[in-house]
């Protein structure tokens, strides 16, 4: 019969483990600062990493999506819950789960406030497709 290595033995394979967890839990970064002359809605959308969670549909049925439990931006009911000032506040700032951890970073000095508009247009489209 071979030998059974326990954690105190091998504690990598439990670290390795943990340390996965941990980061498909954790946010996505954001990029660095963003060319101010990029203005094209969807090539921000990409460029600032929203597909990550939010999906190139807007649906957040991504894996990091589904884990943070990002909203669907093609959903009627989220259309008639979150106003403009409130996209635009959230791709300023970003959000942050009750115990003040980070579940989508701020973007205020990653674009320009012209590229956090017309990332609030884009967003508000998808619940009119």
């Amino acid at each position: 019969m071979p030998a059974v290595k326990t954690l105190k033995e091998d504690p990598l394979p439990l670290a390795a483990f943990a340390l996965s967890l941990a980061l498909q839990q954790a946010p996505t970064a954001p990029p660095g600062r963003i060319a101010p002359g990029i203005q094209d809605p969807k090539e921000l959308y990409e460029k600032a990493k929203c597909v990550t969670c939010h999906g190139e549909d807007g649906r957040g049925e991504t894996d990091k999506g589904r884990k943070l439990k990002v909203p669907d931006f093609t959903s009627a009911k989220w259309s008639e819950e979150t106003s403009d000032k409130e996209i635009l506040q959230t791709i300023r700032n970003g959000t942050k789960d009750k115990k003040g951890n980070v579940r989508m970073p701020g973007y205020r000095t990653k674009l320009t406030p012209g590229q956090i508009k017309a990332l609030a247009a884009y967003v508000r489209g998808f619940a009119r497709k």
